[in-house]
């Protein structure tokens, strides 16, 4: 079978985490890693906000396959450039916050497994990824905490005030895109010198649900398209309006680790991570029979890495690597380069779309900009 192509591997001196390295020096903070020149010009004009909007999975595909050339997230583009890997929310919101690289920050997937646990771990929310109990103490917090870009812009430069702006997951309020500008707009009205992060689920929750070229989703990139205009036009020439996504999706089907009970029976516990970049811990008397026997059963769908020659590609980027980094990503990953996923759970619904693989759609993002 024809994988999806192109691929396409993370660029970290082309990438999100550059954006917020750019962010990080304007305000005279440490940086990790090589700043993105297209933004250092904008932000050089010294406008008195500076607002970061992150739209979840609204990749540069998404971008084209919605938006013809007259809407203002097109003509505001700037650049296209990559995600990190994984291509997904966990690893690349937290790169972007933490202004550090997957390989420095140890946040990697959506489950990832604890040693101290002895199990997959939710990282988001502290529950087993496999029963669903909810685990009494913080796990991803306190084995991986990370100094946010909020604390470390505070401590460069005390004179500037940082705001988040969350959706309706974590500030009920907040249940449209026209209210998240909301915020931003409140939050630019404080005196002084701003930096304002705004998050926003619903793209890739509706892509997820109904697929990435659903009319579902095309009517919320349009109207957060709609919202973001008037954003611009409302803040003027004070401010600069940076969007990015940290991935975008592909239309998937499920492959069902279950229907595998010859491949995982040698295993040493179940896989985590992502299901498009999914970590396997397998039994050490049976390396080669697993990777023999995955490569016969999936070699058209996924390319399987020893988890440490992906470290020594540079998949996960650069930087000094977390101390529990090499617990998480277990001795093999699969690395998705079409458009299937490996559910890791039976289900009676899967998605539609997905991401966290290196296909073009999922690891290219736009860098769109709004300054005068």
């Amino acid at each position: 079978m024809n994988h999806l192509k192109p691929l396409r591997l993370p660029d970290y001196n082309n990438s999100i985490w550059n954006v917020s390295s750019s962010i990080l020096a304007h305000y005279g903070a440490a940086t990790t890693g090589p700043t993105n020149a297209i933004l250092d010009q904008k932000l050089a004009k010294g406008q008195r906000n500076v607002v970061l909007i992150l739209v979840d999975a609204l990749g540069d595909a998404m971008l084209k396959k919605h938006l013809s050339r007259e809407f203002r997230l097109v003509l505001d583009k700037k650049a296209v450039i990559t995600s990190v890997f994984p291509s997904t929310t966990v690893a690349a919101t937290t790169s972007v916050l933490a202004g550090k690289t997957p390989l420095e920050t140890g946040w990697l997937g959506w489950s990832q497994y604890f040693r101290k646990e002895s199990r997959s771990v939710i990282t988001f929310t502290g529950i087993d990824y496999y029963d669903d109990t909810k685990i009494d103490h913080p796990v991803a917090e306190a084995v991986i905490p990370y100094v946010t870009l909020y604390d470390q812009i505070k401590n460069a430069a005390p004179d500037v005030t940082t705001t988040e702006v969350f959706p309706a997951f974590r500030t009920p309020e907040n249940d449209t895109f026209a209210k998240i500008c909301d915020g931003v707009r409140k939050a630019c009205k404080t005196p002084g010198r701003n930096f304002v992060y705004a998050y926003w689920e619903k793209v890739d929750s509706l892509a997820h649900e109904f697929g990435p070229g659903s009319i579902e989703v095309n009517a919320m990139i349009r109207d957060v398209d709609s919202e973001y205009g008037k954003l611009c036009d409302d803040l003027g020439e004070d401010a600069t309006i940076i969007v990015i996504a940290d991935h975008g999706q592909v239309d998937v089907c499920p492959i069902i680790l279950d229907d595998y009970p010859d491949l995982m029976a040698l295993c040493e516990h179940l896989p985590s991570m992502e299901t498009r970049a999914a970590a396997f811990f397998v039994k050490p008397d049976q390396k080669e029979t697993f990777e023999r026997l995955f490569n016969r059963y999936f070699r058209d769908y996924f390319v399987l890495y020893p988890s440490q020659k992906l470290v020594a590609m540079g998949f996960f980027g650069p930087g000094k690597k977390h101390p529990e980094f090499d617990y998480f990503i277990g001795d093999f990953i699969a690395v998705a380069i079409d458009h299937y996923f490996f559910a890791f759970r039976r289900m009676p619904v899967y998605f539609r779309g997905q991401h966290a693989g290196i296909v073009a759609e999922e690891m290219l993002v736009p860098l769109i900009i709004h300054s005068h």
